[in-house]
C-alpha cells in the first residue's frame, strides 16, 4: 500500500471517528425545550470483530481488580488490552487511570504519557482531562491541575466533582469564585460533604455567618449522621484515591456508551393464559385508580399478589388477596394454577401479601396488609400455615394498611417488616403513622417506627423501597406517599434512621404516588426508580453517581402522551440484556391499555407499545414479572379488580440466553432461601455489557416478588462473572456462569474478620500457628451504647516443632487475610530455655475480669487428665479432651446467633489426684480449644432477643446436691485453636468441676498441671532485624481433616479475594522496625491482603546444654477492628486507638496529640479507599 493511499485512508478514519464521537455527545434537548442534565458518555473507536472476544476477557479483568484496587494488578490486564488494540481511546484511557493509581513514580509519569495521548485522540475527553487534572493535583501542580478541570467544566458545565476540584484549588486566591464552585457542586450533589465544609469556611471568612451556621450543620449531619457511623457518614468525601476521586476519574466499567446488544427491539408475543391455567377466579369490585375512592375498603385498593416457594421444591406458588373470601394460594405446576385446599390462612379484608422468612427456618412465611388488623402467618415448609398475629404482636389494629416490605432493617440478621398505612379506621380523612415491626429473633415483634424515626407521621402512604441509596453498606428507606412529598430516610444502624429528604429533593415527588420500581435501566452499574404515580404520567430518575438521582428528560419526552398507569413491571422480556418497562392499564389519550416500552440497549426507551384489551377504567392492581415455568422467558401476571387475573406469556427468541440467579442455603434437603437474600445486589457480566439488580421484597404497587433475580444474557452462552454482594457485606464472585439455568448459589461461607494469622518458618515450608490479637479487637458491640473493652497484649506460644532457623534466624510472617485493619505497636520474640520435661505455656486467655492474663511462663512436667468427663447431656467427651486432635466436645448452637450456644457445660472428675498434690506449687488448668467468634451485629440481634453471651465459669458441688460458682470468670481461648491457662489452686481440694457457658467453644484438651518453673528458666529476648510491610494476598483457606475451623495455607495465595477495604492512611510499605520497637501508640497500620515480613538473629542465643529445649514465645502489643457493620467506625482506619483510652471508640483525644500527628504524617502516608 502507498504511502498516499495510507494518508487518505487515516484522514478518513479519523473523520469517521470525530464525527462517531460528535454523534455521541450531541445535545439532545427534550420537547419541553429544557436542556437535559449533562452527561457525557466514555469515548470510544471502534475495535475490530475479530479482536473483541481476545479483548473482552482482560478488560473485563482489569474493572474488576481497579474494584478490588489492585491497581497493580489491574495495570498489567489493561497493557495486554492495549497490545491487543492499542488505538483504542478506552483501553488506553483505563491503562492511564490504572497506573495513576498505583502510587509508584514511574506509573505516574506513563500514566500522564497515556492520558495526554488519549486528549491528544479525542480533545474533548472529560474522562482523560479529569484524571490529568488529578495527577497533576497530586503532582502539586496546580495551575496545570485548575486548567484540566476547567477544561472538563467547557465539556460538561454540570459535573459537580470538577466544580469541587477547581473550587478547591482556587479557594485561597479567588475565594468568591470558589464559593460558586462549591454552590454548583451543592446544586447537584447536596450530599457532598467536603464541598459543604469549605463552602462554609468560605462563608466565615466573608461573615456570612448565619449561612456559614447552617452550612457548618449540614455538613455536621453528612459527616457523621450517627456519631458511630464512617466518619463520611453518608455523604460524599472527596479526596485523592481510586473510589473518591470522581466520576471521570473511574475507569470505563463498559467498552462505551450500552448499545444493544441485538439490532432489533421487537415486542415480545405475549398471550394471556390465565383462562387455559386455571386461573379465572373475580375479585369483586368497581375498576379505578387504586386510592383515588373515598371509600376504605377492600376492593379500593386490592388485590394484591405475593410468589414465593412455599414447599422448597424449586416450584413456585402465587397468593393473590381480594379474591373472596378470604384469598387464594395457588401452586404451578405443568402449565397449571391449582387452588391449594386447607392452607390455614383465612384473613378477611386481605389488600397486600407479602412473603419473607422471618423466623429463619428456610420456608417463606406469609404477612398480609388488611383493611385492619393485618394477620402474620408462620409457614410450616408444607405449604400449612398457622395465624401468629397474636403472639408476634404484629396486628397494628385499626388501620387501613396498603404496602408493606420485609428487610433486615437495623442489620442483625433477622427480617423486620415495614407496613405503610393509607389511613385510620376511626377517622374520615386520610393518613396515618405507619409500623417498623422490628424482629426480636423470638417469634415476637415490637413495633419501633416512631422510636426509629421513620413513622411517615399522618402521611397516607402507599409503598415502600428499601435500597442502599449512599453506598454505606446499610438499607435506606424510600416512602411513597399519596398525595404528599415522597421521604427518603437514611439508615443511620441500630435501630435508628435520619430525614434525609431535602438531601435528595429530585425524589420528594408529591403526586398520587402508588409505588416505585428499582432497576438499572441505563446499565451503569446504579439502580435507577421509575415512580408510579396513578392517573398521573410515570417519572424515571437515573442515578448517575452515588445518590445522584436527575429525571431522564427522553423519558419524559417519550411518555408525554401518558395519562397515568395503574402498575408497572421492570423485566428484560426480550432477553436481549437490559430491563424493558410494562405500564399496566395506561391511559393514552383516554384510552385505557397495557403498553410496552422497549429498552433500545442504551437506557432509552421505545415508543409505548400497546398490548391487551382495551379496558373501560384501570383495573390493574397487583403484578409481578417471573419465569414461573422455568423456560427462560417472564411471564407477566397481573391481577384485577372486577375481573380475573391475567398471566402473560411468552417464549424465549431463538439464540438468546438467561440465568436465574436463586440464592439458596447450603446443606438443605430443600430448596430453602438464603436467610440473607433479602437486599442481596448481583452484578453481572456478560462481554461488554454490565447489569445490576437486587433481591427486594416488594415493587411497584402491591407486588411481592420470590427472592430471585431474572437475567438476561443476549447471544452470550455465559456469564463471565457474577458478583455477589449478600446483606451482611460478604462479597462473593462466581467466575464463568453457565446460562440457560436456574442457579442455585449457596452463600459463601467465610468468615469475613477474626484477627491477624501468625505462620513461622518450619524448616522446610511456612506453617500455620494460630490468630492473635483476638483481644485487642476494637469497637466491638456488646449492646447499645456498651463496648468490649480492648486488651492490646497477648502472648502465643509457638509449638517446638513448628519453628527452625533458616540460615541462622527465626523467619515469622505476620498476615491479615481477613477484612479489617491491624494496628501493631510491637512485636518480638522471647526464647525459653528449659529442662526437656517441661512445656512452657505463657498465662494467657481472654478475660474481662481480675484475674487477668499476666503473659508471664508456666512449665508444667506432668499432665493431670481428668478420670471422667460428661458434657451436659451426660456424654461421656473423655476421648474428646484428651489429646489434640481437633475432635472436639461440642457444643449446643444457638442456630439463630452465630458464636452463641445454649447454655452448657463440660463436668470433669479428678477423683482424688488433685488433693495429693504439692500445696506450695501453684494448680494451672490448662484447656486447648478455640472459639467461634460472634459479630457485633449477631451481638446486637442477641440484645434485642434479651439473650446476654457469658465467659465460661467454674462451678464445684455445693454440698447440697447442687453447684456453686467457684470461678465467676475463667476467660476463653481468643480466637482459632489455642492453649489458655487458669491458676486453680484454690480449687486443689475439689474431685469434680464445671466449666459452664453459652459460648460456642470447642474444647479439644483439658488437664491440670503443677507450675513448676523454677529459676533455672532461661529467658532471652529477640528483637526483629527485618520487619517488611509488605502486600502478600490472601492465605487459602483449607481443612486437612474436613473438620472446623479451616486453617491457613501460606503456599497457596489468593490475589483476588472479594474483600472490602477500609478507608484511611496506612503504613507505608518497607521496613517498619522502628514503630516495633516499643509500646508508644506508633502503630504499623495493616490493611487486608498484607503481611509484615520478620527476620530474628537465633545465631545470638545461648547454646543448649544437654538435656534442655527452647520454647519461642511471639509478644504481641496491638489492636485490630473489623468492618462489620455494627463495630464502631467500620468503615475508616481512623480514630486510631491509643493505650491510655478507656476504651474505644475513645471519648477523650490522645493525650500525646502533636506526637501521634508527628507519626502519622511521616508514616501513615499511604490512603486507601474503602469500597
Amino acid at each position: 500500500m502507498s504511502k498516499k493511499t495510507t494518508t487518505i485512508i487515516l484522514i478518513i478514519a479519523f473523520l469517521l471517528a470525530a464525527l462517531f464521537v460528535l454523534e455521541r455527545w450531541r445535545d439532545n434537548p427534550d420537547a419541553s425545550g429544557e436542556a437535559p442534565i449533562a452527561e457525557v458518555k466514555p469515548p470510544q473507536k471502534e475495535i475490530p470483530s475479530e479482536l473483541i472476544d481476545q479483548i473482552i476477557g482482560p478488560f473485563n479483568k482489569g474493572v474488576a481488580l481497579m474494584e478490588q484496587y489492585q491497581s497493580v494488578d489491574a495495570v498489567k490486564q489493561f497493557e495486554e488490552v492495549v497490545r491487543l488494540a492499542p488505538d483504542w481511546i478506552t483501553g488506553r484511557l483505563n491503562l492511564g487511570i490504572a497506573l495513576l493509581n498505583t502510587q509508584k513514580n514511574e506509573d505516574i509519569l506513563r500514566a500522564e504519557e497515556e492520558l495526554k495521548w488519549v486528549i491528544e485522540r479525542t480533545p474533548d475527553n472529560p474522562y482523560a482531562h479529569y484524571a490529568l487534572g488529578m495527577l497533576f493535583r497530586h503532582l502539586g501542580l496546580f495551575e496545570d491541575a485548575i486548567a484540566e478541570f476547567q477544561t472538563v467544566l467547557k465539556i460538561d458545565p454540570e459535573d459537580a466533582d470538577a466544580h469541587y476540584q477547581v473550587g478547591f484549588l482556587i479557594m485561597k486566591n479567588d475565594p468568591v469564585a470558589a464559593r460558586h464552585h462549591f454552590e454548583k457542586t451543592l446544586a447537584k450533589k447536596s450530599h457532598h460533604e467536603k464541598a459543604a465544609l469549605n463552602l462554609q469556611r468560605l462563608l466565615m471568612r466573608a461573615g456570612e455567618k448565619q449561612r456559614a451556621q447552617e452550612m457548618l450543620k449540614r455538613y455536621q449531619m453528612l459527616k457523621s449522621h450517627l456519631t458511630l457511623k464512617s466518619p463520611s457518614g453518608s455523604g460524599i468525601s472527596y479526596g485523592m484515591k481510586y473510589g473518591e476521586m470522581g466520576r471521570y476519574a473511574e475507569v470505563v466499567r463498559a467498552f462505551g456508551e450500552p448499545e444493544g446488544s441485538l439490532e432489533t427491539h421487537t415486542v415480545p408475543a405475549y398471550t394471556n393464559i390465565a383462562q387455559n391455567s386455571g386461573l379465572t377466579q373475580i375479585a369483586p369490585g368497581t375498576p379505578g385508580w387504586p386510592g383515588m375512592s373515598s371509600q376504605k375498603t377492600v376492593a379500593a385498593f386490592a388485590p394484591g399478589i405475593a410468589v414465593a416457594d412455599v414447599e422448597g421444591q424449586n416450584a413456585l406458588y402465587i397468593y393473590i388477596t381480594g379474591i373472596e373470601p378470604t384469598g387464594m394460594l395457588y401452586h404451578y405446576h405443568a402449565g397449571q394454577f391449582s387452588p391449594v385446599q386447607n392452607t390455614g390462612i383465612a384473613a378477611q379484608n386481605a389488600i397486600g401479601a407479602f412473603f419473607g422468612d422471618y423466623d429463619g427456618d428456610g420456608d417463606p412465611d406469609l404477612y398480609l396488609t388488611c383493611v385492619g388488623p393485618n394477620r402474620l402467618y408462620r409457614n410450616d415448609g408444607e405449604a400449612k400455615f398457622t395465624d401468629v398475629t397474636a403472639t408476634s404482636g404484629t396486628g397494628g389494629g385499626a388501620f387501613l394498611s396498603v404496602g408493606a416490605a420485609w428487610t433486615d432493617a437495623d442489620h442483625d440478621g433477622d427480617l423486620d417488616l415495614y407496613v405503610t398505612n393509607f389511613s385510620s379506621l376511626t377517622t374520615e380523612t386520610n393518613g396515618a403513622p405507619n409500623f417498623l415491626w422490628r424482629n426480636n429473633g423470638n417469634g415476637s415483634f415490637t413495633e419501633v417506627a416512631t422510636k426509629s424515626g421513620i413513622s411517615g407521621e399522618n402521611a397516607a402512604s402507599m409503598a415502600v423501597l428499601f435500597f442502599d441509596i449512599d453506598d454505606d453498606r446499610d438499607t435506606d428507606l424510600y416512602l411513597i406517599n399519596h398525595g404528599s412529598a415522597n421521604r427518603l430516610f437514611l439508615n443511620d444502624r441500630a435501630g435508628q434512621y435520619t430525614e434525609a429528604t431535602s438531601w435528595f429533593p429530585e425524589l420528594a415527588d408529591t403526586g398520587p404516588g402508588l409505588g416505585a420500581l428499582l432497576g438499572d435501566v441505563d446499565m451503569n452499574g446504579r439502580q435507577d426508580i421509575l415512580l408510579l404515580r396513578g392517573p398521573e404520567p410515570p417519572r424515571l430518575f437515573l442515578q448517575i453517581a452515588r445518590g445522584d438521582f436527575v429525571e431522564d428528560s427522553a423519558f419524559k419526552s417519550n411518555t408525554w402522551r401518558l395519562e397515568g398507569a395503574s402498575g408497572g413491571l421492570f423485566g428484560d422480556i426480550d432477553i436481549d440484556g437490559d430491563l424493558d418497562l410494562i405500564l399496566l392499564s395506561a391511559a393514552i389519550n383516554g384510552k385505557i391499555k397495557h403498553q410496552i416500552m422497549m429498552n433500545k440497549g442504551t437506557g432509552h426507551f421505545e415508543s409505548p407499545v400497546a398490548f391487551g384489551e382495551d379496558r373501560s377504567a384501570p383495573d390493574s392492581r397487583g403484578a409481578v414479572a417471573v419465569d414461573i415455568d422455568r423456560d427462560g422467558s417472564l411471564e407477566l401476571i397481573v391481577t384485577r379488580i372486577g375481573a380475573a387475573p391475567e398471566v402473560w406469556h411468552t417464549t424465549v427468541p431463538e439464540n438468546r440466553h438467561w440465568l436465574e440467579v436463586i440464592p439458596t442455603q447450603a446443606g438443605k434437603e430443600k430448596v430453602w432461601i438464603e436467610p440473607k437474600a433479602d437486599g442481596l445486589f448481583v452484578e453481572v457480566k456478560t462481554g461488554q455489557r454490565l447489569q445490576v439488580a437486587s433481591v427486594t421484597a416488594s415493587s411497584g404497587y402491591l407486588g411481592s416478588f420470590p427472592r430471585r433475580l431474572h437475567f438476561g444474557l443476549g447471544e452470550q452462552g455465559k456469564a463471565d462473572y457474577v458478583r455477589l454482594f449478600w446483606s451482611d457485606a460478604v462479597l462473593q464472585s462466581e467466575l464463568e456462569v453457565a446460562a440457560n439455568q436456574n442457579w442455585l448459589i449457596n452463600k459463601m461461607q467465610r468468615k469475613p474478620s477474626s484477627c491477624p494469622i501468625l505462620f513461622v518458618w518450619d524448616g522446610e515450608r511456612f506453617a500455620y500457628v494460630t490468630d492473635f490479637l483476638g483481644v485487642g479487637g476494637v469497637g466491638f458491640f456488646i449492646e447499645p451504647g456498651v463496648y468490649a473493652p480492648p486488651d492490646p497484649t497477648e502472648d502465643v506460644r509457638i509449638p517446638p516443632e513448628l519453628i527452625a532457623p533458616r540460615n541462622g534466624r527465626y523467619i515469622i510472617k505476620v498476615a491479615e487475610p481477613l477484612e479489617e485493619v491491624t494496628y501493631l505497636d510491637q512485636l518480638h520474640l522471647v526464647a525459653y530455655d528449659h529442662p526437656e520435661g517441661w512445656e512452657i505455656y505463657p498465662d494467657e486467655r481472654f478475660t474481662g475480669t481480675k484475674p487477668f492474663p499476666t503473659g508471664k511462663p508456666f512449665a508444667v512436667a506432668e499432665k493431670i487428665f481428668p478420670q471422667a468427663a460428661r458434657n451436659h447431656h451426660g456424654e461421656d467427651v473423655l476421648d474428646r479432651i484428651r489429646k489434640i486432635d481437633r475432635k472436639y466436645a461440642q457444643p449446643p448452637k444457638d442456630t439463630r446467633f452465630i458464636g452463641y450456644a445454649d447454655d452448657h457445660w463440660i463436668e470433669l472428675d479428678f477423683g482424688d489426684q488433685l488433693q495429693n498434690l504439692d500445696s506450695n506449687a501453684s494448680l494451672i488448668l490448662y484447656l486447648y480449644g478455640w472459639v467461634e467468634y460472634t459479630y457485633s451485629h449477631v451481638n446486637y440481634a442477641a440484645y434485642q432477643a434479651g439473650i446476654t453471651m457469658r465467659s465460661p465459669w467454674i462451678e464445684v458441688p455445693d454440698g447440697k446436691g447442687g453447684w456453686r460458682v467457684a470461678v465467676p470468670e475463667a476467660g476463653f481461648p481468643a480466637g482459632l485453636p489455642r492453649m489458655m491457662t487458669l491458676d486453680i489452686s484454690s480449687l486443689r481440694k475439689e474431685k469434680r468441676m464445671r466449666i459452664r457457658t453459652n459460648m460456642e467453644i470447642f474444647w479439644d484438651q483439658i488437664f491440670v498441671g503443677e507450675n513448676v518453673l523454677g529459676p533455672e528458666l532461661r529467658m532471652n529476648t529477640l528483637q526483629p532485624t527485618v520487619a517488611e510491610l509488605r502486600y502478600l494476598g490472601y492465605p487459602s483457606e483449607f481443612s486437612p481433616d474436613g473438620a472446623i475451623p479451616t486453617l491457613y495455607d501460606y503456599q497457596r495465595l489468593d490475589m483476588g479475594v472479594p474483600f472490602k477495604n477500609m478507608t484511611g492512611e496506612f503504613t507505608r510499605f518497607g521496613d517498619v522496625r522502628e514503630l516495633l520497637k516499643n509500646v508508644d501508640d506508633q502503630f504499623v497500620i495493616m490493611a487486608r491482603g498484607e503481611e509484615i515480613a520478620l527476620e530474628f538473629d537465633a545465631s545470638t542465643l545461648p547454646k543448649l546444654p544437654t538435656g534442655w529445649s527452647r520454647t519461642i514465645v511471639l509478644h504481641s502489643d496491638g489492636y485490630c477492628k473489623d468492618m462489620d457493620i455494627y463495630t464502631a467506625f467500620p468503615d475508616t482506619v481512623k480514630p486510631l486507638p491509643y493505650h491510655g483510652m478507656k476504651n474505644y471508640p475513645p471519648a477523650e483525644p490522645n493525650p500525646n496529640l502533636s506526637a501521634s500527628e508527628e507519626y502519622q504524617r511521616a508514616w501513615n502516608t499511604r490512603r486507601i479507599v474503602g469500597n
